[in-house]
């Protein structure tokens, strides 16, 4: 008899254990409609939240699947309209007009938060997105209107891949609104970036601004405002750029400068370094022939010849220098006088 009460207050005392532990611990699936929690329970610990540890949590939008979350600890508000995540890992998956999914947006860091009322997302410290060709990490990203547009601040650096030339585009700045479905960058406030080329003997470009647009779709980088533009030797700045990353080996303008554009590039002459300067409204780079064309009054100073005219082209590393203007066509060469 002493037996079977003893069992039954050890299965008893079992049973509220592991009830205990459960609670803390769920699944949940929301649908559009509200929902409810699939596996769970919920423990107050105020009166306006609900807390659960260790959770996947979803949401699902027009019956598909739009937010999966993992959290080490997860707080509803009291009306069920906020999420608050620990340490959250997961991804919001993107559909096309006709449902089929596209480019999902993976994401994690170590606070969240879900408005659930207009599916957005907020996310706080050691942030990292990842996506098919691009990659974001900043202190803070909000991911609103169901994943078509991602807000990035603070220390951000993306990554993104060129789907056309393959260069790889390193970009840093305090600001940056990316819109995945147009594949459009736009950067703001201390804007650092590196194109880096697929082969490795063709030149980098580095570059700084005050703000940026780079359209994927476009293979274009437009830069506005106190712009530096470096490649190899030659050390460039104007207030505007744009760079045309299809056409390295075309050509076609690779890069170009306007508005108060000034260059300066190191040469060999002989075995004399020296060093040209020029001066223009604009600039333009065909990299293909290693060719710079300046117009908008130029001006090119190299060592003691003072050179202008109405369009002057020069080339890379060559001590040439090519002048039109409305009556002649001359063609001025250094030559280092020969020892007697």
């Amino acid at each position: 008899m002493k037996f079977r009460q003893y069992s039954v207050i050890l299965i008893f005392c079992g049973l509220i254990v592991g009830v205990s532990i459960y609670s803390l611990m769920g699944n949940f699936i929301e649908s559009d409609s509200g929902g409810a929690p699939l596996v769970g329970s919920i423990e107050k610990i105020e009166d306006d939240e609900s807390f659960f540890k260790i959770v996947d949590y979803y949401i699902v939008k027009n019956g598909l699947p739009f937010l999966k979350l993992e959290s080490s600890e997860l707080a509803f508000s009291k009306q069920n309209t906020v999420v608050i995540g620990f340490n959250p890992v997961g991804v919001i998956h993107r559909h096309n007009d006709v449902g089929v999914e596209i480019d999902p947006i993976y994401f994690k860091s170590q606070n969240s938060r879900v408005l659930k009322a207009n599916k957005e997302l907020d996310l706080k410290n050691n942030v990292e997105i990842k996506m098919a060709n691009s990659e974001i990490s900043s202190d803070n990203v909000r991911i609103l209107n169901n994943g078509r547009e991602i807000r990035a601040t603070g220390s951000v650096r993306t990554k993104s891949l060129d789907p056309k030339s393959n260069d790889q585009i390193l970009i840093t700045s305090e600001k940056v609104t990316f819109l995945p479905a147009q594949e459009l960058y736009d950067y703001q406030v201390n804007v650092k970036g590196v194109i880096e080329r697929k082969r490795k003997y063709e030149d980098s470009v580095t570059f700084t601004t005050d703000n940026v647009t780079f359209s994927a779709l476009l293979s274009l980088v437009e830069m506005q405002g106190n712009v530096t533009f470096k490649k190899g030797n030659l050390d460039a700045s104007s207030n505007r750029g744009s760079i045309f990353l299809e056409n390295y080996n075309k050509s076609l303008k690779y890069y170009s400068l306007s508005d108060d554009v000034k260059l300066q590039e190191s040469l060999l002459l002989g075995e004399k370094p020296i060093v040209r300067k020029a001066f223009a409204e604009k600039l333009e780079g065909l990299t293909s022939e290693k060719k710079i064309i300046l117009t908008g009054l130029p001006k090119v100073f190299q060592g003691k010849d003072v050179i202008k005219g109405n369009r002057i082209i020069i080339r890379e590393n060559i001590e040439t220098v090519e002048v039109d203007d409305a009556i002649t066509n001359i063609t001025l060469e250094r030559e280092e006088k020969s020892k007697e």
